[in-house]
């Protein structure tokens, strides 16, 4: 190791920020091991130690206004004795609102927030249970860091084809792991990498700066515990916009600790499973939150439930049932539709439905306690080969016999609607494909 690039021991942060990239390029060493040789030049244990020490220092800054930010987590614990559950509740200040720094849309494209719901102005649920009082404390945890990173960076989630399409590049960057996809409002991009430590290993390192550099990107290595396993995975940032890419590097370097994550300073609440958490901005607004979806039992004179799990909606079927035998029928038309040339958008929307009648045909067999039999468990998926439908004319007719049978074997109900109208919109699809096939005949 050569000496250090500067006689002077820094004595504020962005002094010894400054020095660590000297030392880094000089050493060709991590980032985070360079912001720790700075500090220690300055006599501080380590860069965690100098920033502790320094930012009190400074004194108390300027009241900011915040915003109180609330995130939720249902739990149950069956294995312990007797079985446990509850409702973890964590609150987080920032700088702005959570509708200003998620949408609806971002919550299932977001690293962190995939299970959230935005359910008020300023609460964040998850939606299925967890399966203890510690993951859902961890899981309520990385999303507070989630939030955190957003607002501060600016940055947001990919959520569409086109936005994933401008990053295709980094699905090729060596040995890369637990990937997330985000955007500046510039719209230039950002790739945030979080490979276990193996990635640190000289050949690793070297491998990937070359694939950097022989593909116009740049890559960082920020002083900063990451987003998909804090402190554990190891977060690069890759990006095709150098000064974009220091920005982003520079501010999430300067974030404070937005929760603790020692289990023995929770910062959150805990109450019991069947509550429900109001927010502050909810209680305000004066409305009631409805029944968790899953948690309650409906009827109807012509469907029934047949299976929930709590956070998400029922699954309802028609009642009475349909004979196996048409069930059957079904099938094989379905099957045969799946093997004949068809429109991409009519193949999906009739692999719904094939799929949903299957659990259809079990759920009512199983009212019975009765055992299907081969030709009934193949009936949906046999994985046998059928007949083509050859023409579309063909095509549509079977469309219609399915339609026929469905209406003919089940009373009208909700459920038996939506299922008619998805049949409707496949049938849709092909006709218009029918007519442009006719014009550019």
């Amino acid at each position: 190791m050569g000496n250090f690039p500067q006689s002077v021991p820094p004595s504020t942060l962005p002094g010894i920020k400054r020095l660590a990239k000297s030392i880094r390029k000089q050493d060709q060493i991590p980032h985070l091991e360079a912001l720790n040789k700075a500090a220690q030049s300055s006599g501080y244990e380590n860069y965690h130690h100098a920033r502790h020490v320094l930012e009190r220092a400074m004194g108390p800054m300027p009241l900011k206004q915040s915003y109180s930010i609330y995130l939720s987590a249902y739990w149950s614990d069956m294995s312990t004795k007797p079985a446990a559950a509850g409702l973890e509740t964590l609150r987080i200040e920032l700088p702005k609102p959570l509708l200003s720094i998620l949408q609806k849309h971002q919550c299932g494209s977001a690293r962190n927030l995939e299970g959230f719901f935005i359910e008020f102005e300023d609460h964040l649920e998850m939606r299925a249970n967890v399966d203890s009082q510690s993951r859902a404390r961890e899981l309520l945890y990385r999303a507070a860091l989630t939030l955190q990173f957003m607002e501060a960076t600016g940055l947001r989630p990919a959520t569409t084809r086109i936005q994933w399409k401008k990053m295709r590049v980094v699905e090729d960057l060596p040995q890369h792991d637990h990937m997330s996809r985000w955007l500046a409002p510039t719209g230039q991009w950002v790739a945030l990498d979080e490979p276990y430590d193996h990635i640190t290993e000289q050949d690793s390192v070297e491998r990937r700066a070359a694939w950097v550099e022989s593909h116009g990107l740049h890559l960082s290595r920020p002083a900063w515990s990451g987003l998909y396993y804090p402190d554990e995975a190891v977060p690069h940032l890759i990006s095709a916009d150098k000064q974009l890419l220091e920005q982003v590097v520079m501010v999430i370097e300067a974030m404070p600790e937005v929760v603790s994550r020692n289990p023995d300073k929770w910062q959150g609440s805990t109450d019991v499973y069947w509550s429900q958490f109001v927010s502050p901005a909810r209680q305000a607004a004066g409305t009631k939150r409805k029944p968790r979806p899953g948690t309650t039992y409906g009827w109807s004179k012509s469907a029934i439930q047949y299976s929930q799990r709590p956070g998400f909606k029922p699954h309802w079927r028609p009642d009475p049932s349909m004979s196996l035998a048409n069930h059957v029928a079904l099938g094989e038309t379905l099957q045969r539709l799946n093997a004949s040339s068809i429109p991409y958008a009519t193949y999906e929307k009739l692999g719904g439905i094939r799929s949903e009648l299957e659990d259809w045909m079990y759920a009512e067999n199983s009212q019975g306690n009765r055992k299907c039999t081969r030709e009934e468990v193949n009936a949906y998926y046999s994985g046998n080969d059928f007949a083509r439908f050859e023409t579309a004319q063909d095509q549509l007719a079977a469309i219609d016999r399915v339609q026929s049978l469905l209406v003919g074997s089940y009373l009208d109900c909700v459920p038996l609607r939506s299922m008619l109208k998805r049949l409707a919109a496949a049938r849709a699809v092909l006709v218009a494909d029918m007519t442009i096939n006719s014009m550019t005949a």
